[in-house]
């Protein structure tokens, strides 16, 4: 009684005394009881009933949590499995309306298909389970974009309509999710009969639904989408004012606080965006940021919805508006919403995914920070906005000594959690062990939940930790003067690409600001064309997989040659930026460093390589000047170098060396650079060799645990699909990103990748630096050489005699030089292959550095 009255007044308080009646009712039905499962699916619509109210994410997980125990308790054939299958079906719809979990629509889909087969012909509830059969046919279809699943979507929501007698309550819903599908489809096709069928649906629908009834607000918010959808269409004015007025009536019946709030905002302030677009009335513009901005500061709501409101309010602020401080103050919201979107509740895999679909908002509010001459604040949100995933994981392994000094029992619970975080993060890996209390029996909708529950505790003890003296920025995103001590070793040049303009921004060891370089002759189009060129050059050459017998290069166009790709480099991004920091021609043997962090296209391009070739001259190439470093952020550096001055004593070198991995090619020189190795190591150094069927998954991992530095002579793959899938191929398996990545190798400092394609990354996540070299420094090593793409059996051993050589050279090895060796070692074998020739440029340019 409670619920059915809140579902049609809304009030908070009614759906609180549904929940506490229904509580008891459970906890007084003992198992077993014919009734028990009846009280859990009553229990199970009352957290829904207040999900949907609140957005508060427990709410719909102990939904899912009664409604499967009730599911489970009924038997097979027993007259109420369908309803309950169907309930259970709503649930996790919900739920992936709120998180994006496919999972979970699928899961839907599948109750609910089943609640449909189980309901019979002309039973009562057969409309309702095929209405909500079709909700979930809808979301996936908005999600995936398959037309299969719309115009399934469309079907059984008009059998339920057929179904359902006028005057049934159950008929305005019906109507409406027809109407949403209807205009779902048109979305895609652009058929003019599906938005009017659509609006005729809606129109129904509110006509249908009494005044006050809780649903009102959103039945009016989708027959508004209708006419401002057949408006984009038409260009008749009629159909926008009409989608304008309905929104605003939606939005003025709707509470504050209300989940749905942000929804109705962000689709009233799309109307008056479409009318600004046909009649450029900037009084239009400025009302559609007003109500993009109110969703998007709401503190209720998907967080998605409100993201996606802040993103249109910054792009119209700083598109069509003269003054920059409305899509500034926008984008700070951004950045704020940003770690709820991937949020440390979900999987790895469904961090990247989240984030793959954004693009690079980081490039874009540094863009605009820039213009309006922002440059701490420009840095600051690179530095936020890239690479979130290893920041947040950084986060969890953050030293909380300070923290146990003040507060001991605190500083435990935040290593507690955090440990069991990392793991929950990994699931999708294979990885069950996570809760704090391990259990092999659970479900894993149960291990889903309790990672929803971590990363809520984890909040709520960060914010305590905040709440502590001195303590106040604890874990919150570092401001320019702590970014500065990156460039301590020297300078950090970070490169960003965006349409809207390109610029360098510099960290300088001793300077307190940040140095502004525009790229005025670079461009977004220039960088993507030569990363085109490149993979097609790439591609072509046949170095995408490693080839013992090496890459067959056919001639391509001088436009998409290594010599004309580097000349534009050369010219248009590192001379800009040499001239800047007033750097002259080296003359020594030890060029000065310089580090290099880019965005966009750049990310996948050879910035170390720059330089005019074929003329001897010097002062055309950037080996001329410096020695060259990546860094994937300036966290990175900052972690690395203060890491490192507390393990800097070599404590040995594992050396694997894979020459005929199972089911790969064979790498015959990769036995070589093993010889190599012992001969510079002598008798001085501690070498720890694991040589074919030795090198298992599980003692590499023990050996990079015993000694700091690692040598991997053998084929890598990078995973597309899955990025934290790319591996190190090894004698019996994959050693996989995920699995490096859980890993903290406490005294770990170098690792050398003579392996393929080590630091080649995802281009849909190019601001993540999802690839095993990142990987590496996330696990604790300080400084790495890695690949851009595969190398050749004969060139690998080269380059690992010279940097052995040298590094082997001192009393103490020291990992700091790895940078300039890789730099002596890339120069002595392009005075081998020589200058000019694509072939020659496969060989050498791929060898990188990253780290300290």
């Amino acid at each position: 009684s409670f619920l059915d009255r809140f579902k049609r007044s809304g009030d908070l308080v009614d759906v609180d005394k549904a929940i506490s009646t229904h509580e008891q009712a459970v906890h007084l039905t003992p198992d077993g009881h014919a009734n028990k499962p009846t009280c859990l699916n009553n229990l199970g619509n009352s957290f829904l009933g207040r999900f949907e109210r609140s957005g508060d994410l427990v709410d719909v997980d102990k939904a899912i949590s009664a409604h499967e125990q009730a599911v489970h308790l009924t038997p097979d054939g027993h007259a109420s499995k369908p309803g309950h299958l169907n309930n259970l079906g709503n649930s996790f719809l919900h739920r992936f309306q709120h998180s994006g979990d496919l999972v979970d629509v699928d899961k839907a889909i599948s109750t609910h298909e089943q609640a449909v087969h189980l309901t019979p012909d002309g039973h009562a509830s057969k409309p309702g389970r095929l209405n909500n059969l079709g909700n979930s046919f809808l979301c996936r279809f908005q999600h995936s974009g398959d037309l299969v699943d719309v115009d399934k979507a469309i079907s059984t929501h008009e059998q339920a309509v057929h179904l359902t007698p006028d005057g049934h309550v159950g008929k305005p819903t019906c109507l409406n999710n027809l109407g949403c599908s209807f205009l779902g489809r048109f979305e895609h096709s652009g058929d003019l009969v599906d938005v009017d069928k659509a609006i005729s649906a809606h129109e129904q629908a509110v006509h249908l639904t009494p005044d006050g009834h809780a649903d009102e607000p959103g039945r009016m918010s989708n027959l508004g989408n209708s006419f401002s959808h057949r408006f984009e269409y038409s260009g008749d004015l009629i159909d926008v004012d009409k989608a304008i007025s309905t929104h605003e009536q939606a939005v003025h019946l709707t509470p504050d606080g209300h989940a749905d709030k942000p929804r109705l905002l962000s689709n009233l302030g799309s109307s008056f965006l479409r009318r600004f677009k046909h009649s450029g009335d900037l009084t239009d513009s400025s009302t559609a940021i007003s109500h993009f901005q109110s969703a998007a500061i709401c503190f209720t709501g998907s967080p998605s919805v409100r993201f996606r409101a802040a993103l249109q309010w910054v792009h119209l602020a700083s598109r069509f508006h003269t003054s920059f401080s409305s899509a500034l103050q926008g984008y700070c919201v951004v950045f704020d919403l940003l770690p709820q979107v991937a949020w440390l509740g979900q999987t790895i895999l469904a961090r990247h995914r989240e984030l793959s679909s954004i693009g690079g908002i980081a490039s874009e509010a540094a863009a605009v920070a820039i213009s309006a001459a922002r440059y701490d604040i420009a840095l600051e949100w690179l530095e936020q906005g890239r690479s979130i995933v290893w920041s947040q994981l950084l986060d969890l392994r953050t030293p909380v000594d300070a923290i146990r000094e003040k507060e001991p029992g605190l500083a435990d619970d935040l290593v507690h959690v955090s440990q069991a975080l990392e793991h929950a993060g990994s699931r999708d890996a294979g990885t069950r062990d996570f809760s704090l209390q391990s259990n092999e029996d659970l479900s894993m909708e149960q291990v889903a939940q309790g990672h929803h529950r971590l990363a809520e505790e984890w909040e709520r003890l960060v914010e305590r930790a905040r709440t502590i003296p001195g303590f106040e920025d604890f874990l919150r995103p570092k401001k320019l003067g702590q970014l500065c001590s990156a460039a301590n070793a020297g300078p950090v040049v970070v490169v960003n690409v965006h349409k809207r303009r390109c610029d360098a921004l510099v960290l300088m060891p001793g300077l307190d600001e940040a140095m502004h370089i525009p790229l005025d002759s670079f461009s977004y189009e220039k960088g993507q064309e030569l990363h085109q060129s490149l993979n097609r050059l790439l591609s072509n050459a046949g170095v995408r997989v490693r080839d013992v017998r090496g890459p067959k290069f056919v001639p391509i166009s001088e436009h998409q040659s290594f010599q004309h790709i580097l000349s534009i480099l050369w010219s248009c991004v590192v001379k800009p930026v040499l001239d800047g920091l007033a750097f002259s021609v080296s003359h020594t043997a030890d060029p000065p460093r310089i580090w290099w962090c880019a965005t966009g296209h750049l990310a996948f391009l050879p910035v170390h390589a720059a330089g005019i070739y074929g003329k001897s001259e010097p002062g055309l190439k950037i080996s001329d000047y410096v020695v060259s470093s990546y860094t994937p952020t300036l966290n990175a550096i900052i972690n690395a170098t203060q890491s490192r001055e507390m393990f800097r004593k070599f404590g040995g070198l594992l050396a694997i060396s894979q020459p005929n991995t199972p089911e790969q090619s064979p790498l015959p020189n990769t036995t070589v650079e093993m010889t190599h190795i012992k001969q510079h190591a002598l008798d001085k150094f501690v070498v720890y060799p694991l040589e074919g069927s030795v090198a298992s998954v599980k003692s590499v991992i023990e050996g990079m645990e015993s000694y700091n530095w690692v040598h991997l002579a053998c084929h890598a793959v990078q995973n597309r699909a899955e990025p934290t899938k790319s591996a190190f191929c090894l004698h019996d398996g994959h050693l996989e990103l995920s699995t490096i990545i859980m890993k903290q190798f406490l005294h770990a400092d170098f690792a050398f990748l003579s392996a393929c394609q080590t630091a080649t990354g995802d281009e849909k996540l190019s601001e993540e630096a999802v690839h095993l070299a990142a990987g590496l420094l996330l696990a604790g090593y300080h400084g790495v050489i890695a690949t851009m793409w595969s190398i050749k059996d004969e060139d690998a051993p080269v380059i690992a005699d010279r940097v052995y050589s040298e590094l082997f050279s001192d009393a103490e090895p020291d990992s700091a030089k790895a940078a300039l060796a890789l730099h002596h070692a890339t120069k002595r074998l392009r005075e081998v292959k020589g200058d000019k020739g694509d072939l020659a440029f496969l060989s050498w340019v791929p060898f990188i550095h990253v780290g300290v």
